[in-house]
């Protein structure tokens, strides 16, 4: 398939990096989707969120994303092992626009020495991503030592080496609607779906 070059004007917004605009609009957004995948190529792309800022822009070729105990599937934290390189997408509410973020990212545990110069927030830590004995050891789940973090405290996090950023245009949530305020409420008055299913044994493929 064939669709032409890209025109200068679009060419021209890509940064390698993170311009003034962008810093602000990350500053400022509480929703960012991670996308990584593993050595074979293998894809998963899990969602952040936090208060506005919580991804730390640390300086113009640098973002440092705390990572809180989630669902301890670890797919970001496997992937990275494997194959460093990552894609962000920063959504802020009611803004049309969104900011990309490509690069390469490497976990980071709370005992590196570089963790007081990135964390948000302070942690005690017990374990660390590369400690070798498997990804559940980075929140404690199975190891006997407890539930792991609770919300606000980190243990690991996701450091990220800008290779590329830029600002994408609103097009894509205007066609969506995304923010039609209308829709919105009528969304949060009557859910179209149900509460979410009730978690069942893995389904086979067949």
């Amino acid at each position: 398939m064939r669709s032409g070059p890209p025109l200068d004007r679009v060419r021209n917004k890509l940064s390698p990096v993170l311009h003034p605009w962008l810093r602000r609009f990350i500053a400022l957004s509480p929703y960012v989707v991670l996308a990584t995948s593993d050595r074979h190529g293998n894809c998963d792309a899990s969602p952040r969120g936090g208060a506005p800022g919580f991804v730390r822009v640390v300086d113009e070729r640098t973002l440092f994303i705390p990572e809180e105990s989630g669902n301890r599937l670890h797919q970001t934290l496997r992937n990275l092992r494997e194959s460093r390189g990552i894609g962000l997408l920063f959504l802020l509410p009611g803004m049309p626009e969104t900011a990309r973020v490509n690069g390469t990212a490497e976990p980071v545990a709370s005992t590196d020495p570089r963790w007081t110069g990135l964390a948000l927030g302070d942690t005690e830590p017990d374990t660390e991503p590369d400690s070798g004995t498997g990804p559940d050891t980075v929140t404690g789940a199975g190891t006997g030592t407890g539930t792991g973090p609770g919300p606000g405290e980190f243990r690991w996090g996701t450091v990220v080496h800008v290779v590329e950023a830029y600002y994408h245009c609103g097009r894509s949530s205007r066609f969506a609607g995304l923010w039609d305020t209308t829709a919105i409420a009528r969304n949060q008055a009557d859910p179209p779906l149900p509460k979410r299913p009730a978690q069942g044994p893995p389904q086979r493929p067949r």
